[in-house]
């Protein structure tokens, strides 16, 4: 009886997320998948999912599911028309790395521009940042975006 108490009263180790987050462990080595989609027009289009975030151990300290969606449709798409997916994906994600923990875990082309979806460590000051760039007058592009709690990473369909 006592093995079995032993074998179904597993402890977790604790963890030190600090600790975590100063190392080369917050985040993962890559390990990206290109895709070939059709959008919802019918239209073909391009995109990538990280899957070296399938098994990321992390992830309870990550909760927050955040869908950046881009509009490349409008007038500040049209007066920036040399604009590429990398420096879109960067005008996000380097100050949101800044800010806190942030994983970006797949972009994919829409028929108005693209989807950016990743995971947050905290969401209000990341929420602040989004608000403002959003608003802000020499904004790169249009975007709306959701944040969501989402601890265990169930969201993001494309990490499945």
């Amino acid at each position: 009886m006592k093995l079995l108490d032993r074998l179904f009263r597993r402890q977790f180790p604790i963890i030190d997320w600090q600790l975590v987050k100063e190392s080369n462990k917050v985040y993962p080595e890559s390990s990206f998948t290109l895709l070939k989609i059709t959008t919802s027009s019918g239209r073909f289009g391009t995109g990538w999912v990280d899957k070296a975030y399938t098994r990321y151990e992390y992830k309870k300290f990550c909760p927050y599911h955040v869908l950046i969606t881009v509009n490349l449709t409008d007038h500040i798409a049209e007066n920036n028309p040399d604009i590429d997916m990398g420096t879109i994906e960067d005008y996000f994600s380097e100050p949101l790395k800044q800010i806190c923990t942030f994983h970006m875990v797949s972009r994919v082309v829409t028929d108005e521009g693209m989807d950016i979806e990743g995971y947050l460590e905290l969401d209000e000051s990341a929420e602040n940042f989004l608000t403002a760039k959003s608003q802000a007058e020499d904004r790169l592009v249009t975007f709306s975006y959701k944040i969501n709690f989402d601890p265990n990473w169930k969201l993001s369909k494309l990490l499945r």
